[in-house]
């Protein structure tokens, strides 16, 4: 007998395949539909629990005054295995596109703000894989240390790229997702981020770059964003080309992600195996075999259905 807690979510599940129109909340990849006066549904086949804890942790960290961010109330996935986030419903509206240089200022100051809020361990906020634009979709990377994480993306650079140095880089907390779909604004002025699927602690450098991969794509948010956030140093700026070039070369090949030791002829780990038997030929093998391999054969009939070519028209 199902317990109250799997009719509730079964509810959930059943409602979000087909929901009122008037509850689809947005339809951006994963949907988010309204369940309740005080509740929406995230849900997709790329929801996961690790984006529960990062936006968990987000809830907990981050100053609501500042910034709101949606509390997370239950997460459980379907027999698919897609997930399905029950969270505090924001009352909000997206703005897209969002080209207000002076509502643009307001969230600039509110990465300023996140660029105090610092870490020693690079990677998500729950210390799960590392996601999102920087990072490739077929690896899941953990790092215990910046200087893991600079070896990776330096891994990811031909001969002719800069190599990155991530020495005396500060760990911040960076959203790696802002877009105008991801930025609910209240009446009074005030807004809520919402997705923190790829959030973590990295440079300040990333928040850049993942502005940059992805400038124009939403008008011109992406670069009025750029110009309003506060400077990079020189040597963070330094660093741009290492980070950039990672992500075009792993875009466009394949690396292996273990180095793989070759063989060594010589190698005391190699088990040699003796030879298999030769057949049991009769004594008079060698003439019946030459005799076999010398008769000649006949070419196959051009008027037989079994020819290699077939000759008639039309093919």
């Amino acid at each position: 007998m199902a317990t109250p807690e799997e009719t509730h979510q079964a509810s959930v599940i059943a409602y979000c395949q087909n929901p009122s129109p008037e509850n689809v909340v947005s339809q951006y990849g994963k949907r988010v539909i309204r369940i309740s006066d005080q509740e929406v549904v995230k849900w997709g086949p790329d929801v996961t629990n690790e984006e529960v804890e990062n936006q968990r942790i987000a809830y907990e960290l981050v100053d609501s005054r500042i910034v709101r961010i949606p509390r997370v109330h239950a997460f459980f996935s379907d027999e698919r295995g897609w997930g399905y986030i029950v969270m505090e419903f924001i009352k909000g509206k997206a703005v897209d596109p969002l080209e207000d240089t002076d509502v643009i200022k307001k969230i600039a100051g509110v990465l300023d703000y996140f660029a105090t809020l610092r870490h020693t361990t690079p990677g998500s906020l729950c210390g799960g894989f590392c996601r999102g634009l920087l990072f490739p979709d077929t690896e899941d990377l953990v790092f215990e240390n910046p200087d893991e994480m600079e070896k990776w993306f330096n891994s990811r650079l031909f001969s002719h790229n800069p190599k990155l140095s991530l020495q005396r880089c500060d760990l911040i907390l960076c959203h790696l997702g802002l877009a105008p779909r991801n930025i609910l604004w209240q009446e009074d002025g005030s807004f809520c981020l919402i997705d923190w699927a790829s959030a973590g602690y990295y440079p300040r450098l990333f928040e850049f770059c993942a502005q940059w991969i992805i400038e124009g794509k939403d008008g011109r948010f992406n670069s009025l964003l750029l110009e309003s956030m506060n400077p990079l140093s020189s040597q963070e700026l330094a660093q741009k080309e290492s980070i950039m070039s990672a992500w075009r070369n792993f875009q466009g090949y394949s690396f292996q992600t273990k180095i793989v030791t070759p063989w060594q002829s010589e190698s005391e780990e190699i088990i040699r195996v003796p030879p298999p038997p030769m057949p049991a030929y009769s004594s008079d093998w060698p003439g019946q075999a030459g005799q076999a391999c010398f008769t000649p054969k006949s070419p196959p009939s051009m008027d037989s259905p079994s020819s290699a070519f077939d000759t008639r028209e039309g093919n």
